[in-house]
């Protein structure tokens, strides 16, 4: 077992001499999972006028992008970024993730079908 923790994320140390539990292996990765500020990830719009994506956290921040990597045209939004507590028309952060919408007489394209979006979800 180990006898000393990193000071900042509290991960296990070991010395020479110190047996390997599997648990503190994984206890590592859990800290570091959790610890990660910034998390990347797509999803494929499904054409609802709403739909949760789910994170496991509330973000401070999300910048969304279409696969293109267009956020808004003349007339289309397909991203752009929303806050924590700010008010955003095409996409929003929300309890656990983000909700994005699809809506085209507000000319909303965030959750367009079959369409793939980009985003990155800051702790």
């Amino acid at each position: 077992m180990s006898q000393n923790q990193t000071e900042r994320f509290g991960l296990h140390l070991w010395e020479a001499g110190d047996d390997f539990l599997r648990e503190e292996f994984n206890e590592n990765f859990e800290a570091l999972d959790d610890a990660a500020r910034v998390v990347c990830g797509s999803y494929i719009g499904n054409g609802a006028n709403e739909r949760q994506i789910m994170l496991g956290f509330i973000p401070k921040a999300v910048v969304l992008c279409d696969s293109y990597g267009t956020m808004r045209d003349i007339s289309y939004y397909y991203g752009g970024l929303a806050l924590k507590g700010g008010a955003s028309r095409a996409f929003e952060v929300s309890e656990g993730g983000f909700i994005v919408r699809y809506d085209q007489n507000s000319h909303f394209m965030t959750n367009s079908g079959g369409q793939t979006y980009y985003y990155l979800a800051f702790r």
